[in-house]
């Protein structure tokens, strides 16, 4: 089936040692060799959020004495199960923004597993910030009006700066925790040593993760219809635009040195063969193209 122009014709091939792309041309190549596997793990991820979809509609669709009380037991499964679900999805998008070949499922699984109790305790950290921030939105204001000091909301300020640390730190915790045996304190310390090495990348990456949630806002704004691509898709392409940004700068302050200390090369990158070990020597990219010969026609007798 030679509709484009002969696949059978031998070209130069592909050069092993060619250039490494820029980052902004690699994102777009590795989205595209595991777009479905992105969707995959979406779902997956969706599906794990089902006891809080249970939740709401017992919540709403239910009036009896068992409401408030099955209400609570989802949602507090639903909080045991967040943690663990984003560090199976860091798990996963590592090996995809590593370009590395893997069964989704069983890592999913590893991830998930392995790091229960570390991302549960990463996610009750985040939900205790994110609470009291929320709380303080409607708290300090009530102070202010008490008090009549406007100084009150510097103690908001304050709280509001945690949480902005605490958002660059979680670029990091899940991609650490995925990526390494170390302990969760450690974990922590190296995700804010991170944060404030990759000011540039953070702020880069908040800005991203806005403009995607936004533009997913205004989609489903325009037509609830969109609330179905909410099971495919938005989760996995962020998770994988944070990893994307945020996995070198783990590979260059965290992995990477600890095998130079110990005189290794790092696993995860891209290792060449010593000449005296290697079968064949790959050419591609610098053999010539064979040029096609027609055979001349003979002359006809008749």
């Amino acid at each position: 089936m030679g509709l484009f122009g002969g696949y059978q014709n031998p070209g130069p091939g592909i050069n092993p040692n060619a250039p490494k792309k820029k980052p902004f041309f690699r994102y777009w190549e590795v989205l595209w060799h595991n777009f479905s596997k992105l969707i995959s793990l979406n779902l997956i991820y969706t599906l794990l959020h089902a006891p809080m979809f249970l939740a709401v509609i017992f919540f709403f669709e239910t009036n009896n004495k068992f409401t408030y009380a099955m209400t609570g037991f989802l949602l507090a499964v639903q909080f045991l199960l967040e943690g663990p679900a984003m560090a199976g999805c860091a798990r996963v998008l590592r090996l995809i923004v590593l370009d590395k070949a893997f069964f989704l499922g069983e890592e999913f699984k590893k991830g998930f597993k392995q790091n229960f109790g570390a991302a549960v305790l990463y996610w009750f950290i985040d939900a205790l910030v994110i609470s009291s921030v929320i709380a303080g939105y409607y708290v300090y204001p009530q102070l202010v009006q008490q008090s009549g000091s406007q100084a009150v909301y510097i103690l908001y300020g304050i709280s509001l700066a945690v949480a902005l640390v605490l958002l660059f730190m979680n670029y990091y915790i899940m991609a650490l925790q995925a990526a390494t045996t170390l302990k969760k304190a450690t974990v922590l310390k190296n995700s804010l040593m991170l944060a404030g090495l990759s000011l540039k990348q953070c702020l880069l990456t908040t800005l991203i993760v806005v403009l995607l949630a936004g533009i997913m806002v205004l989609l489903i704004w325009l037509t609830p219809l969109f609330m179905f691509l909410l099971a495919f898709f938005p989760a996995a392409l962020i998770g994988y635009t944070v990893m994307f940004i945020h996995y070198p700068v783990i590979q260059k302050f965290v992995i990477n040195p600890y095998y130079e200390d110990r005189g290794e090369q790092n696993p995860e990158e891209e290792q060449e063969t010593p000449d005296e070990e290697r079968v064949f020597t790959d050419r591609g990219g610098t053999e010539e193209p064979v040029k096609k010969q027609t055979a001349k026609k003979g002359k006809i007798i008749s």
